[in-house]
């Protein structure tokens, strides 16, 4: 191609840098979108992952701590720890409740009473009436250990912060099981029955004997425990976002597609002449789909940087987030190369209607 020609082509690339700031704009809201889906998946299932539990017992068809409910007797506690193999059996409360801070805000939390298991990771030795809470909700309302918040009238000292335990919409709390209980209202009643194995090459044989046992109960290894919440958080939220990263796909496409049409149409004349000079068909197919390959890379990569930069002021101003950005993000660069190519359809059949005769007629 001879340099005019060039330089008449390349003034069609800066139509394109129209879409990338919309581009951008939209990778970064499904980029940040995408990182609290994450960010809430590893704060749910987080818990259930590090507690060192081997066996979760519940009741028949409760599969998770966060949307199924559970009661049991906390002495089947006592029956399991003499089923052979079984090392700890500990029982665990759970509480959806209101904590009153400082008679200020009022918010909920899932609070959790164990005894000998089920305590999160560094936690320390806890006395009555204290307790361990979720760093991100401490953030929040600006609370360290020591300080107190009032639960059901009763109240409690932070005794430590906790990582990991962060629902987005709910955050985790740890106390005494007798406190749990007491909160809850019905003594001698617990929300699961964890258990630790003396093997742990031995707890599918475990699990097997407890459920000879405990026939009416649920019994679940720890993997298939965690994948139960994960799938829960998966069929609960991600549908959601998906449908929301397919509108913004959309909208990609439009915006880079009208954009490139407009700067075709616009330019009609200069690919006429183009043509009537001796520009081949698929050089200048190829050029479109550049531009339009160009614009969504460029915006795909200035909405990640964006992304991603913006995200320490954005778990300061909103302590409660979460973001969490993993390998399977990347799967957004490759989509959104799909949506520059799919964007290249309309303005690569106007340039194919382009007659290189208009040039005279003119």
């Amino acid at each position: 191609m001879i340099p005019v020609a060039r330089r008449m082509l390349l003034r069609n690339r800066t139509a394109s840098l129209v879409t990338v700031a919309a581009v951008a704009a939209i990778v970064g809201l499904q980029l940040f979108l995408f990182a609290v889906h994450e960010g809430v998946r590893e704060g749910s299932t987080s818990y259930v992952r590090n507690a060192g539990v081997d066996i979760w017992i519940a009741q028949k068809n409760s599969d998770n701590i966060l949307k199924s409910s559970s009661y049991l007797r906390t002495a089947v506690a006592e029956d399991v720890a003499t089923v052979p193999g079984v090392a700890i059996a500990s029982p665990l409360v759970r509480v959806i409740t209101k904590a009153d801070i400082g008679g200020r805000h009022s918010t909920t939390l899932f609070l959790f009473g164990f005894d000998r298991l089920g305590a999160p990771p560094g936690s320390p030795v806890l006395q009555p009436r204290e307790l361990v809470l979720d760093r991100s909700f401490a953030r929040k309302y600006r609370l360290g250990v020591g300080a107190h918040l009032d639960i059901q009238g009763k109240r409690f000292r932070i005794a430590g912060l906790s990582d990991g335990t962060n629902a987005l919409v709910s955050q985790f709390a740890f106390a005494r099981q007798e406190d749990g209980e007491a909160l809850l209202g019905l003594p001698g009643i617990a929300s699961f029955i964890l258990v630790k194995v003396r093997d742990v090459r031995e707890r599918a044989a475990v699990a097997a004997r407890i459920r000879r046992q405990q026939p009416d109960l649920a019994v679940y290894e720890a993997p298939a425990f965690i994948r139960a919440h994960e799938e829960e958080m998966d069929s609960g939220v991600l549908p959601v976002f998906a449908a929301l990263a397919a509108f913004g796909a959309a909208v990609c496409v439009l915006l880079v597609g009208l954009t490139l049409y407009s700067a075709v149409l616009a330019r009609r004349q200069d690919y006429a002449t183009l043509k009537a000079i001796g520009a081949r068909q698929s050089y200048l197919l190829r050029v479109v789909l550049g531009q339009a390959l160009w614009a969504t890379a460029a915006g795909t990569i200035l909405g990640s940087l964006i992304a991603v930069g913006l995200t320490p002021l954005l778990v300061r101003l909103v302590p409660a987030l979460t973001l969490r950005y993993t390998p399977r993000l990347l799967a957004i660069l490759p989509a959104c190369l799909m949506v520059g190519a799919l964007a290249a359809a309309a303005p690569v059949m106007l340039l194919r209607r382009i007659d290189p005769e208009e040039v005279f007629r003119t």
